[in-house]
């Protein structure tokens, strides 16, 4: 019959559930989680991650140093980003493969958001909160690690590090500098980014191989290393041009 069809159910009082913890949650993993994933991720693509370690093994060897400290600038936001995630993950493997603690990495980027700086406490990095990261000056044998920079961060990291002992201790993971002489005039370039310009025909690159799993996380990157022979001598190299305007190097932050 057609009303029982609609008949109610007896009324039974039925308490209030308890939340669980995290279940609400379940659909967001953290930004460590998702860390853990694109490590397992990179693990899965082949050999890549050993190709660069050899890249990483061959410089060191070339150049006769053994890094002790990472500076990584220009990172982006691993938390919300999936390029950069890729980065942080390889930037983890590589002081792994280097025999670095993850507490001798630095970081610094103005995007950074509080849960960038979360997960960089938990894995023990060190994040810098303002533009003292950028004009840091090595004190040590140390991996410049700087995926995808713009032109005037390497160059002011550079100029930083102007000088024949600190730049045959620095190892770069960066964009390829020989191409910034193939794209741009080099008169622009010699007046713009001098120090850049003097490095990039002497500069040795080994660039990182195709990755199939985040192909635009490390395209045109190469690991890069100067080599003390191939430095000149004389003062015309070392002697730089001052900054034209402070809007040639803006601020960062």
């Amino acid at each position: 019959m057609q009303s029982d069809k609609f008949a109610y159910e007896p009324f039974i009082r039925v308490n209030p559930r308890k939340k669980r913890r995290g279940k609400a949650n379940k659909g967001t993993p953290s930004p460590l989680d998702l860390l853990r994933r694109t490590k397992e991720d990179l693990s899965t693509d082949g050999t890549w991650v050993s190709d660069c370690e050899e890249r990483l093994r061959f410089a060191f060897c070339d150049m006769c140093i053994k890094p002790r400290k990472v500076l990584c600038l220009g990172l982006g936001s691993p938390a919300g980003s999936r390029d950069a995630r890729a980065q942080l993950a390889l930037l983890s493997r590589l002081c792994s493969f280097a025999d670095i603690g993850l507490m001798n990495v630095s970081l610094y980027d103005p995007v950074f958001t509080g849960a960038d700086e979360e997960l960089f406490r938990v894995l023990g990095m060190q994040c810098f909160n303002d533009r003292k990261g950028v004009q840091h000056s090595l004190d040590c044998p140390t991996i410049l690690y700087m995926p995808h920079c713009d032109l005037v961060l390497y160059e002011m990291v550079l100029r930083t590090n102007w000088s024949r002992e600190r730049l045959c201790s620095m190892v770069l993971v960066a964009n390829n500098f020989y191409d910034y002489l193939e794209h741009n005039a080099i008169s622009k370039l010699e007046v713009e980014s001098p120090c850049l310009a003097r490095l990039a025909p002497i500069v040795e690159s080994c660039p990182l191989p195709v990755s199939e799993s985040f192909p635009t996380a490390f395209n045109n990157l190469s690991v890069q290393y100067v080599k003390r022979s191939t430095l000149p001598g004389d003062n015309a190299f070392w002697e730089l041009p001052p900054l034209q305007c402070e809007s040639q190097h803006p601020p960062l932050n």
